[in-house]
């Protein structure tokens, strides 16, 4: 009988361990999430900041060639 409660006392022992390595590394998860959440609003944020820039260059490019079809159309 006391070789069967040795089993079940490492078995006990193994699924406390397992238990705790779930638990970190569910802690570990959740750091990473929010660091991934982080980054994201930051991107976001920046984005939103830009968006102004690139729309200017945008038009820019586009009054260019526009310029340049109107005075190659002129020659031609």
């Amino acid at each position: 009988m006391s070789d069967l409660n040795c089993r079940v006392a490492k078995v006990e022992q193994r699924l406390d361990g397992l238990c705790r390595e779930l638990t970190e590394d569910k802690l570990e998860s959740k750091h990473q999430y929010e660091l991934i959440v982080n980054a994201l609003e930051v991107l976001k944020k920046d984005s939103a900041n830009n968006k102004g820039f690139f729309g200017g260059m945008v038009f820019s490019v586009g009054a260019i060639f526009t310029v340049i079809t109107y005075i190659l159309g002129k020659q031609w």
